[in-house]
């Protein structure tokens, strides 16, 4: 399965230099639906920021810029506009993403 990774969008958004390296492994780790568990992205960099201030933080940036939103207590959609698999329909994310942001406002 192959991803297919926006990198021109990081560079407009108003993000710290370790939330724009975030970016990178939260599109390789997150399932082809988008979702990504904030507990096992966190507990698979864990030797790289180690406080929960710090995570908190940096998942806060990406949150407050649009590159994930919560779909339930654990679980997040990254957004499409950033990454997306060739094994689901790029509009069918959007859609989802579009319903997701929403549900948030």
């Amino acid at each position: 399965m192959s991803k297919y990774i926006n990198l021109e969008t990081p560079g407009k958004l108003p993000l710290s230099k370790t939330a724009c390296a975030l970016l990178l492994p939260l599109t390789l780790l997150c399932n082809k639906n988008n979702e990504i568990s904030k507990k096992v992205f966190t507990t698979t960099l864990g030797d790289w920021i180690k406080d929960p201030r710090t995570w908190d933080k940096y998942w806060t940036e990406l949150v407050d810029n649009n590159i994930v939103a919560q779909l339930d207590k654990t679980t997040w959609m990254v957004s499409p506009h950033e990454c997306y698999s060739d094994g689901i329909s790029h509009n069918e994310l959007i859609h989802k993403w579009n319903e997701v942001q929403n549900a948030v406002k």
